[in-house]
């Protein structure tokens, strides 16, 4: 899990396995955004339950990628946890991790000096003891899918993605903890502290400070890993709502604190400009994309009240309206993955 990445990059061309020239490689990517997972979690609890036929989620996916929270519901998906589960995992634990704003002015007046001065605006340990729960002591080598998640490694500010042992290059991730893969991907910054290994004074923290929708990367992966052309690959792409995001006049000229909201806008730009990308590889018709809009996607990612009020709702809308598109992700089950160093 801590290894130095950037020292164990391949020198030479990566040796692509065979795939079959008549057969698609579907992709599922799913977006961070915090709370705004369920969003995520209704639309794929509607699709299992429409679509699904008593087989879970990852049966119908050649391989997963998910970033932050999206990465929870991939790691989830790949163990074969019900999304029925998974949704309650965002009912009833994301209460816990994302708890309402204090009503006393005096609490909320220090809930707020902590956050800008102190410290992240939320609990770590709350989301720790909810992975532990949820994954127990399972391995990311027991995914039944090719699993792709995305993360951020400090302090030497490297890129980390987390797969599955699904190519013989993949050696060290599948040995990792499944919750410990989720609370790497989940840290996000402000918001929760970093995972830290004290071992090798590693730091992990948001796949979304480069990744927040992670397509793109599940299609540098597919395209390296496997003997595919753009033609051969479908992706289901899932956002939890990513408004257009401005930052002032007087914020874009002056300094350090006026750029405090900075990271917005790059979580922005990655996500819009992966979807872009995708497009642009694949063709339009064969990614398809499905994300809150307008007002919808202004719910803050902490912000448990709103997105339960809203997001539900929007996700059946959504399937509803885009249910032949969705469908033929689901028109047959695919061929299990590579094991390269697992049983």
């Amino acid at each position: 899990m801590f290894t130095d990445r950037r020292a164990n990059s391949l020198q030479t061309t990566r040796r692509r396995q065979p795939w079959p020239k008549d057969q698609t490689f579907k992709i599922l990517a799913l977006d961070g955004g915090g709370i705004k997972g369920v969003y995520t979690a209704e639309l794929l609890r509607l699709c299992e339950e429409e679509f699904g036929h008593g087989k879970p989620i990852s049966d119908f996916f050649d391989m997963i990628a998910g970033t932050s929270t999206g990465g929870i519901i991939a790691l989830g998906l790949g163990l074969g946890i019900s999304t029925a589960d998974i949704t309650s995992f965002y009912c009833d634990d994301g209460r816990k991790i994302f708890p309402p704003v204090p009503t006393r002015l005096w609490s909320r007046v220090r809930k707020w000096v902590r956050w800008r001065f102190l410290g992240p605006k939320l609990a770590h340990e709350e989301l720790e003891n909810a992975l532990k729960r949820r994954f127990g002591d399972h391995l990311l080598a027991e995914s039944a899918t090719r699993i792709v998640v995305p993360a951020f490694m400090m302090p030497k500010t490297e890129i980390a993605v987390f797969k599955t042992d699904h190519h013989e290059d993949f050696r060290n991730d599948h040995r990792t903890p499944m919750w410990q893969v989720a609370r790497s991907t989940s840290a996000a910054p402000t918001y929760l502290k970093g995972h830290e290994h004290e071992e090798s004074g590693r730091i992990f923290i948001d796949g979304g400070v480069w990744a927040n929708n992670p397509v793109m990367v599940a299609l540098v992966d597919a395209l390296t890993a496997y003997d595919l052309t753009p033609d051969q690959i479908e992706v289901l792409s899932i956002g939890t709502g990513n408004p257009p995001f401005e930052l002032r006049r007087p914020d874009v000229l002056g300094g350090l604190w006026a750029w405090r909201e900075v990271i917005k806008a790059a979580m922005f730009l990655t996500t819009d400009n992966a979807t872009a990308q995708a497009k642009l590889l694949l063709g339009p018709e064969r990614c398809v994309r499905l994300e809150p809009t307008g007002e919808d996607a202004l719910v803050e990612m902490d912000d448990y009240a709103a997105a339960y009020a809203r997001l539900p709702g929007l996700a059946k809308r959504d399937f509803q309206s885009n249910k032949e598109a969705i469908s033929r992700f689901f028109a047959a089950i695919v061929r299990p993955r590579e094991r390269y160093y697992s049983s």
